[in-house]
């Protein structure tokens, strides 16, 4: 199945990327009427914040009107009933992060509540849950429904907190989204579920022209209700695939959505193995760290309009190539997808003290005057 070769699909792929684009910098223009709308978040200050300067938090819109139209382009060559029972599911997640996203402090407890629900909506409404894990012990308690659905929707809403997780950083969460919608699209369409393959290729599509907006300079976030509904999205497909497709294999899905779960997971075991709070933030994410090395090492403090958006340019490799392992192992036997996840977890695990101690060691000898070597607090 190619979509390239249908004229249609490619109408509705450029559509969500124009419609998507077009609303962006609709937001960007309308920011001092959304200002007073919006309470005052100062987000810029935040322990966490790796951008300066206070910015629209609502790219999100833009994203899912650019995939919703695409979809509503291509409304009448099918029912489009998993379409319209799939983006049902995404109202109590986009309504959580919406109000949030415009100042009205939704905690992230009440945040990852909402992701729960719209999990359970999901596997209400979808009828669609993973069955199966694909490796010894996981079969047998995926195989038990209650346990299999208890665990996919736990994972459904960490994922959604996890892509929330990297949006701050310019360019980053888009081009997850971008990579892993492909990566997705590619995989449901060689396995001929076009409804999927279609939402996917949408997303990254609405995604591409949200980019355009959001980097080099950071005009435009996500938000809440955008990075939680676009992990909804994205953990969803996948979960589809896995239960509609036997020959998909679960190891595969996961290296496509690699990064926001690794990123989510080795903050978790870091924090807590410190004896530190889990929910607290700190600035010790890989993107982080890799930002700062970028300000070591070559750019100068005080240039974060800088270093901000090459790091995304600096993270491609490790954004894609779980990405394409995922792809490359989708219809392969397990252990070969189980075997390419532990060598990106290893390779991910490895980067942290990697990143840090290039950046000491390059300082030394290249750093200009004034910069400073990371430590706990700044990495």
């Amino acid at each position: 199945m190619n979509l390239v070769e249908d004229s249609g699909i490619v109408r509705a792929l450029v559509s969500a990327f124009l419609i998507a684009l077009l609303i962006g910098w609709t937001l960007v223009r309308l920011k001092p009427w959304i200002g007073k709308v919006a309470r005052e978040r100062d987000d810029h200050l935040a322990v966490q914040a790796s951008h300066a300067g206070d910015t629209i938090r609502l790219g999100g819109l833009a994203v899912l009107a650019g995939m919703l139209g695409g979809a509503a382009l291509l409304s009448g060559r099918s029912s489009g009933g998993y379409t319209l029972l799939f983006l049902a599911t995404l109202v109590p997640v986009f309504s959580a992060g919406l109000f949030e996203d415009l100042g009205y402090m939704v905690s992230a407890r009440k945040r990852f509540l909402a992701a729960l629900v719209s999990a359970l909506v999901a596997v209400s409404l979808l009828g669609l849950w993973v069955q199966r894990g694909d490796l010894v012990g996981l079969d047998q308690l995926m195989g038990f429904a209650p346990a299999g659905i208890v665990v996919t929707v736990l994972l459904a809403a960490i994922f959604c907190h996890a892509v929330n997780l990297i949006d701050g950083m310019n360019g980053l969460a888009a081009t997850v989204t971008v990579v892993a919608g492909l990566g997705l699209g590619d995989i449901a369409a060689q396995a001929g579920t076009l409804q999927i393959a279609v939402l996917a290729h949408l997303l990254a599509a609405a995604a591409a022209g949200f980019f355009l907006v959001n980097w080099p300079g950071g005009r435009l976030f996500l938000g809440d209700a955008g990075a939680y509904s676009i992990g909804h999205v994205l953990v969803w497909l996948g979960i589809s695939l896995i239960a509609l497709r036997p020959e998909v294999s679960v190891p595969s899905v996961i290296l496509v959505l690699f990064y926001p779960f690794a990123d989510t997971l080795h903050t978790v075991l870091r924090r807590w193995f410190a004896g530190k709070q889990i929910t607290a933030p700190d600035r010790m994410h890989l993107h982080q760290k890799v930002r700062r090395f970028l300000e070591l090492v070559w750019i100068g403090r005080g240039r974060r309009h800088v270093s901000n958006p090459l790091t995304t340019v600096a993270m491609l490799p490790v954004l894609v190539a779980p990405v394409a392992a995922g792809v490359w192992s989708w219809n392969r036997p397990p252990w070969q997808g189980w075997l390419a996840l532990a060598a990106s977890a290893a390779a991910f695990t490895a980067l942290h003290p990697l990143v840090v101690a290039l950046a000491r060691r390059l300082r030394k000898g290249s750093c200009p005057e004034g910069k400073r070597p990371l430590s706990p607090a700044t990495r």
